[in-house]
């Protein structure tokens, strides 16, 4: 009986449950140029933004506007000695404005590096911003507030892209613009004395108007103790980033309008900063691009193994069932094929629209494992069956990256289906005989 047993054993290392295992291997093999092509979309990825960069250094980098904003020197008491005499440090602080409005109409196109595009924009801001100057301020002494110093300022992230006539206005008077900020580690950007006539305990108007060139995001950190910021573009695309979302906000084909509407109290902060400009607070919009060709790629190749898999399933049912065998090379070809794909998509998609180059590619590995499954199968019905089974998995993996959020709900509902099939075809299927 042992003996028996032994040999039904060994006798099913030729049936179809070793050619499933041997199969397994295969796909196992073919996760080796999947992940090469992956790789190679992260280099291409990063071969473009390198490019690039380059792009931001000549027209500007992502930009990230604080202000207007004034500046108070005062001196700063390190040490008082015995007989009353001051060691003093010049020092500066940041009086924030009650009220700030600002509104900008972004204008937006691509500017390429041989084969790499990226989007730039010129943003024509107006900015509104109302000061009361405060009387006292924690730990500094009136008598070394210097207000005749007193200079409003604009700190930017990339002081190249300022284009064309900027005006900074106050009390009716064009104020002269001097570069950098006087800020330290924030010394992008600009500044205007005041006139040397204000007081603590006046108020102030500022009004600023300039144009600024940068790319990919636009950042506007809201300074007010109430802050109202208007963007508008005709870009279609944007991404609402940063640490407040729009109150409102509508987009269409012919491109965006946005408002926001914040609270400094929001922030944590009071009316006067010892120190620059605070992180991760900005309002922040950026001019994405509806389709990243890399990006769509790197996900379609994630799904390669289901591809491989997919196609496997076709072939061994067709073997297990209609009793003729299909050699691992013919296997390993079919896969070789279906990977190629990735890399087509990778190639066609840095010089044409996306959507096309997905078509042309999946009309050429279709195709081939086709003409390749008639030879292989030498039956009409098993090659339709193969030949659907792809038209269907490329157009589930089109709909997939269309519809990212329900990506693994889809993805799962695919592999039930798939295999609910598998098990109803080969209910009756003796896994111990000696062929496949």
């Amino acid at each position: 009986m042992e003996n028996d047993t032994g040999k039904k054993l060994l006798s099913g290392l030729g049936g179809p449950g070793f050619k499933a295992a041997l199969v397994g291997i295969l796909l196992l093999v073919l996760l080796i140029p999947i992940t090469m092509v992956q790789s190679l979309v992260n280099e291409r990825s990063n071969r473009s933004n390198d490019v690039l960069a380059g792009v931001g250094a000549t027209w500007g980098g992502e930009q990230q506007i604080s202000g207007p904003i004034l500046v108070l020197p005062y001196d700063h008491v390190l040490s008082r000695s015995s007989s009353g005499e001051e060691k003093l440090e010049r020092r500066t602080l940041i009086l924030l404005p009650d009220t700030l409005t600002s509104t900008g109409d972004v204008d937006v196109e691509k500017r390429a590096i041989s084969i790499y595009e990226t989007n730039v924009y010129t943003a024509h801001m107006k900015m509104k911003a109302a000061f009361q100057l405060p009387l006292l301020i924690d730990g500094v002494s009136p008598e070394h507030m210097k207000w005749d110093q007193l200079y409003v300022s604009l700190v930017l992230g990339d002081i190249q892209g300022l284009q064309g006539n900027m005006e900074i206005i106050s009390g009716g008077k064009l104020l002269p613009i001097e570069p950098g900020t006087g800020l330290g580690r924030h010394s992008q950007g600009i500044h205007a004395g005041l006139g040397g006539t204000l007081q603590g305990g006046d108020s102030l108007a500022v009004d600023m108007s300039f144009s600024l060139r940068g790319t990919g995001a636009l950042d506007i950190w809201p300074s007010g103790a109430r802050t109202d910021v208007t963007l508008a573009s005709g870009w279609p695309s944007p991404g609402f980033q940063g640490r407040f979302s729009p109150i409102s906000h509508s987009i269409s084909k012919d491109g965006f309008s946005a408002q926001w509407q914040t609270l400094r109290l929001a922030q944590g902060l009071g009316p006067v900063l010892f120190d620059g400009p605070p992180k991760g607070q900005s309002i922040s919009v950026k001019f994405v691009d509806p389709v990243n060709n890399y990006s769509m790629t790197d996900r379609s190749a994630k799904y390669g193994s289901l591809f491989v898999l997919m196609t496997f399933a076709v072939l061994y049912l067709f073997e297990v069932i209609s009793g003729r065998p299909v050699h691992p090379v013919q296997y390993m070809l079919t896969g070789l094929a279906l990977c190629l794909f990735f890399m087509a998509l990778l190639a066609l998609s840095e010089h044409l629209d996306f959507g096309l180059a997905y078509g042309i590619s999946a009309t050429i590995v279709i195709a081939m494992v086709a003409a390749y499954g008639k030879s292989v199968m030498g039956s009409g019905k098993w090659t339709s069956g193969i030949t659907i089974t792809q038209i269907a998995l490329f157009a589930y993996l089109y709909g997939v990256l269309k519809m990212e959020d329900l990506a693994l709900l889809s993805g799962t509902a695919l592999l039930f289906v798939a295999l609910a099939v598998a098990m109803f075809l080969t209910r009756r299927v003796d896994w111990y005989r000696s062929k496949a």
